[in-house]
């Protein structure tokens, strides 16, 4: 499947790889959102794959929002997919339940 960002009524749900070559757009787009927003919610449901890149990004995203105050969800804790690799990184702490 083709890497897509798609906005689902302000969820941002991501589809597909999220691997190495393309990380920089994610990275971007959501250096962007960050930006904008006070609140960003990101969902890795439809994640297949995912790869220390990406995960150096959603760590990036995470402490930007931290520093600039703003609230970050990423949804997606039961993607099995990904579950092992998020937990290995010690990322874990990224995913929000309250949302």
């Amino acid at each position: 499947m083709d890497f897509q960002i798609i906005n689902n009524k302000g969820t941002f749900e991501i589809h597909g790889n999220l691997t190495q070559e393309n990380t920089n757009t994610a990275k971007d787009y959501f250096n962007t959102l960050l930006d904008t927003y006070y609140e960003i919610v990101i969902c890795l449901k439809s994640v297949n794959k995912i790869d220390q890149s990406a995960l150096n990004v959603l760590e990036f995203i995470s402490n930007k929002a931290k520093k600039r105050s703003k609230t970050l969800f990423v949804l997606g804790k039961e993607n099995q997919s990904i579950k092992k690799i998020i937990a290995k990184a010690g990322l874990n702490s990224i995913f929000k339940n309250d949302y």
